[in-house]
């Protein structure tokens, strides 16, 4: 009686955690729908899009596009206009900081990379990450 007590109960939890963890995906979810016509606007395409079920369910997409498109003032321009999207700014800065790198090393054999592959984790918690290839 006492383990089924506790099973409940863990049950319980483990829904709260995610029936929280659905609502959190949905939010950004919303978020990146607003962010794709910016990406889009930037050059990026999307390069693959899965999706991960489990207790925290993760979305995982990839964007790709070439560094030289990438215009500063346009993103600087587009995170002005949109303070309040987190993952918008968020992927925008990433960008800023991946672009700001390869100009810094335009010298050294990093230049002939010359699309940026940005990596994108929706879930609890997100993760940006960026690449040269």
């Amino acid at each position: 009686m006492v383990f089924k007590k506790i099973a409940n109960q863990a049950q319980e939890t483990a829904a709260g955690v995610s029936a929280a963890a659905e609502e959190k995906i949905d939010a950004i979810i919303d978020e990146f729908n607003k962010f794709m016509p910016f990406a889009e606007e930037l050059g990026l395409s999307m390069a693959s899009f899965n999706i991960e079920a489990g207790l925290l369910p993760q979305i995982k997409t990839t964007l790709i596009g070439s560094i030289d498109n990438i215009n500063n003032e346009a993103v600087e321009r587009i995170i002005a206009q949109n303070d309040n999207n987190k993952l918008l700014i968020a992927v925008l800065k990433a960008i800023l900081m991946a672009k700001s790198v390869h100009e810094r090393l335009e010298g050294a054999y990093i230049s002939v990379l010359k699309d940026l592959v940005i990596d994108i984790k929706l879930g609890v918690p997100p993760s940006i990450s960026c690449r040269f290839q």
